[in-house]
């Protein structure tokens, strides 16, 4: 059961990093055209910059999400690791509810968000503003449950790998 459970939370994520992927790909195409259109042939599009920017959003919430799952996040891990092993990994037991509850509050106001803004439009591209803010969502989901996956799963940080291999363990 815990490793269909791993199996799914990680195909996920590798979801969620291919759409960060393909929206690096997108950021970077729009940001070349515009330069193009722009230097070379005088012509700017209007919409480029706030698709972009949206872009940029939505991949910067994802990035999040999985670097929360894969421990990438910047850590001060110094005094951990100068702990005794239960301590270390009752530290990162905490770090990881604190995460999956920052998250979790990420999602929250986000709504708030996404429905103070959903009435709006953006001048240049017209979609709706809520777009700005639905990746709150996305992101925030995603990373709790990722937080969350990451303590069910005992997969509680960069301890010494020989500590670590019990928990991993079937």
């Amino acid at each position: 059961m815990r490793r269909h459970f791993a199996r799914f939370v990680d195909g996920l994520n590798v979801v969620a990093s291919w759409v960060c992927y393909a929206l690096l790909v997108v950021i970077t195409a729009i940001t070349c055209l515009q330069v193009f259109l722009r230097f070379v042939l005088n012509n700017p599009t209007s919409w480029s910059e706030e698709v972009a920017l949206l872009c940029l959003i939505w991949f910067g919430m994802l990035a999040i999400a999985v670097g929360i799952r894969r421990h990438e996040h910047v850590a001060i891990s110094f005094f951990r690791d100068m702990l005794p092993y239960p301590l270390a990994l009752t530290l990162d037991f905490m770090a990881q509810l604190l995460t999956a509850g920052f998250m979790l509050v990420v999602v929250v106001y986000g709504q708030d968000l996404v429905a103070l803004a959903g009435k709006q439009l953006l001048p240049a591209s017209s979609l709706s503003k809520a777009w700005l803010y639905v990746p709150t969502l996305v992101g925030g989901a995603l990373g709790t449950f990722n937080a969350i996956s990451n303590i069910l799963l005992r997969e509680l940080g960069n301890a010494p790998i020989t500590a670590m291999e019990p928990l991993n363990a079937g």
